[in-house]
Order: C-alpha cells, then structure tokens, then sequence
C-alpha cells in the first residue's frame, strides 16, 4: 500500500478525519489527502515539535498557513485546536502523521482513527 493509500483509506476513508498527511522528521511529504496543502516546513515544525513541548506551546502550528494553538504535548502526540476546527500529530518511529478534522467530525474519533495508524505503523518499524 502507499502512503497515500493509507492517508486515504485508513484516514480520510473512514470519516473520522478531514484531511492528514503522512510525513518524514524532515519535512518531507511521504503521501497525503488531495485537500491537504500542507508544506515541507509546516510538516518539519510538526515533527520539531516532539523535541522542544516548551517553545511549540508558546509558538503554536500553522498547517495550510492556519495557526493553531497547542492544546497538550507529549511523547506521542501533539493535540491543537482553532475554533470548530483542530488536529492530532501522532509520531511513529520514522515519521509524523497530521490528522486534522473540521467542523462536524469528532476530535476523539480523528484521534483514535490516528494513533490506530501510528500504532500499525510503529508495529511495522515506521
């Protein structure tokens, strides 16, 4: 399966998430939702984030040039939230998965639909 099979089916499919993307600690696009315009560098900060919680809390993220503040951080997982709308970051142990969901979809499905990938794909040695 690609990368942009599984931001497809195992994401977007399911309901649960607006638009994700799966990406590389280093900013790079491995596969992602048609409706997802994220950047390399939107992508890199995300992953920044898991190794300074402290200044992420104080800057926020921008995905699609739309800041979001930082609602948790931790080993994991990195919450955010602007208005109706919000994200999940999960790490594996090769990349980052960005999971936003909009108005109407619930913020613990996207969540739950997003850190069952990462798991999979930390299972796999990603």
């Amino acid at each position: 399966m690609s990368w942009a099979e599984y931001v497809n089916t195992s994401l977007v499919g399911t309901g649960a998430v607006s638009k994700a993307a799966i990406c590389g600690f280093d900013g790079s696009v491995w596969g992602k939702s048609d409706n997802f315009q994220i950047t390399g560098e939107e992508a890199a900060a995300a992953a920044r984030g898991f190794s300074n919680p402290d200044a992420l809390l104080g800057t926020g993220l921008k995905f699609e040039g739309q800041k979001f503040f930082i609602l948790q951080v931790d080993d994991e997982r990195i919450i955010g939230k602007k208005g109706t709308n919000g994200f999940f970051v999960y790490k594996t142990k090769q990349a980052v998965i960005i999971s936003i969901y909009e108005d109407g979809v619930q913020p613990e499905a996207c969540s739950q639909t997003t850190g069952k990938l990462a798991d999979y794909l930390k299972s796999m040695n990603y």
